[in-house]
């Protein structure tokens, strides 16, 4: 399956917003974690805040419902795991077999939502 356009655009943010938090802070357990393989809470928001954020120029609520981070009611955070999945995908078939760089969001989205050449 190739996705094309907006799809796409949202495929990216939504993988790397995809990253969901248990409602109950104290806890730190998380909820709803589907891609990636962080356990706590405090590896998740340094992941998102230094990749995501960085890389998409979004803010957790551009994916989530801010009251709660597990919901997939906004579809953005479905198809931003599909865009995680497409690049771990890539980095560990293509780039590695290879011995090149690994891709990540920045490769297309260059800090911003929708990237312009997409």
């Amino acid at each position: 399956m190739v996705l094309k356009g907006e799809h796409m655009r949202l495929f990216i943010c939504i993988v790397l917003i995809s990253i969901v938090f248990a409602e109950d802070e104290k806890k730190s357990e998380l909820k709803n974690v589907h891609v990636l393989s962080y356990t706590k809470k405090a590896d998740i928001m340094k992941y998102m805040k230094k990749t995501v954020a960085k890389e998409l120029g979004v803010k957790c609520k551009y994916c989530h419902n801010i009251k709660d981070y597990a919901s997939d009611e906004k579809e953005k955070k479905v198809a931003a795991r599909e865009m995680m999945r497409m690049v771990m995908h890539i980095n560990k078939n293509t780039m590695q077999p290879m011995e090149l760089h690994e891709v990540s969001c920045w490769v297309c989205h260059r800090g911003q939502k929708h990237p312009d050449h997409i």
